[in-house]
């Protein structure tokens, strides 16, 4: 799949809330990284991921890797 946008939650109420998943009743608002609302850091880390994903899927999944190199690429 090609990726248009990525996104993430507040940072600072996430890690306030110590809570099991299935018992959060935080609210859980979400933003979008786009071209008019830029979110560089996050689209380098997610990135940096699917990189060293493909590292470690090169042997056993070469054509997996594959996919994970091309899509950190674009």
């Amino acid at each position: 799949p090609q990726w248009r946008a990525l996104q993430v939650a507040d940072p600072n109420a996430d890690h306030r809330c110590w809570e099991r998943p299935e018992d959060m009743d935080t609210p859980r608002g979400v933003y979008k990284v786009t071209p008019q609302n830029p979110g560089s850091d996050v689209a380098a880390e997610t990135a940096a991921a699917l990189a060293a994903a493909s590292i470690v899927f090169r042997q056993s999944d070469p054509s997996y890797s594959n996919q994970l190199l091309r899509t950190a690429i674009k």
